[in-house]
């Protein structure tokens, strides 16, 4: 069976819904503690731990209406209903949080399984204001560069039969692309694989995404072999996991 992972911030979205919150509502200090996250200085729990702090206390109505006015690739929802005509699953993995993640697709009407940082809303003392409060469901043990981990949810969620696909654009995506079958990259994701050597495909938009999952469909039903199919290195990668696991 083929499973599919697809990124969410910047990725099923327009732009990057995390980050531009955190600037917003947290200002210049956001900034300076992702720079400080990708520097290595703070783990991923502990930036948005920061972020939140530095947020302090916010309008939940202007809130609302900063996450709705993000927009999705338009070509995604046509992506997912070819999935389903395919009977293949496709799952949501993002170092984002679950409220305006959920708000976002609710708003497009899709319907689709996702994971995430959890984000819950403490009621201030102010009736239209609200403290963030966030706990890390999808943490790995071992590894803090990502506090929701993305690589333990893909292979928990797959079998040696399955043949893995993740699509993404950034940095918490480096990680699990290691451990794919077939890499859909764009942007920063893409940059990285063309360093590491990764095979991949480039995209621009999920109507890219869409045309090459068509055309594999056509191969594959000419009995020709091209793309799909489970990649060395992957399987290679997943074994010794497990092996050291």
């Amino acid at each position: 069976m083929v499973k599919i992972f697809i990124d969410f911030d910047g990725t099923i979205t327009r732009k990057d819904v995390g980050d531009e919150l955190f600037e917003y509502f947290g200002g210049t200090a956001c900034k300076s503690l992702v720079n400080d996250y990708y520097q290595g200085k703070i783990s991923a729990v502990e930036c948005f731990r920061l972020e939140a702090n530095a947020c302090g206390k916010i309008n939940l109505r202007e809130f609302d209406e900063f996450i709705l006015k993000h927009e999705i690739d338009p070509s995604f929802k046509e992506f997912l209903e070819f999935c389903k005509t395919q009977e293949i699953e496709c799952y949501i993995v993002s170092d984002g949080l679950d409220y305006y993640i959920a708000k976002i697709l609710d708003r497009y009407g899709i319907a689709i399984p996702f994971f995430s940082n959890h984000l819950e809303l403490i009621q201030s003392d102010e009736k239209e204001y609200v403290y963030m409060n966030l706990s890390f469901p999808h943490t790995d043990e071992e590894c803090d560069r990502c506090a929701c981990c993305k690589r333990n949810i893909m292979l928990e969620r797959c079998s040696d039969e399955d043949l893995i696909v993740y699509i993404g654009e950034g940095y918490s995506d480096f990680c699990p692309v290691r451990y794919a079958d077939i890499i859909l990259a764009k942007e920063e994701l893409q940059r990285y694989c063309q360093k590491e050597k990764i095979p991949h495909v480039g995209y621009n938009s999920f109507d890219d995404v869409l045309q090459y999952f068509k055309k594999m469909k056509k191969l594959q039903s000419s009995r020709k072999i091209f793309g799909l199919k489970k990649r060395r290195q992957a399987q290679l990668a997943r074994r010794d996991l497990f092996i050291g696991g």
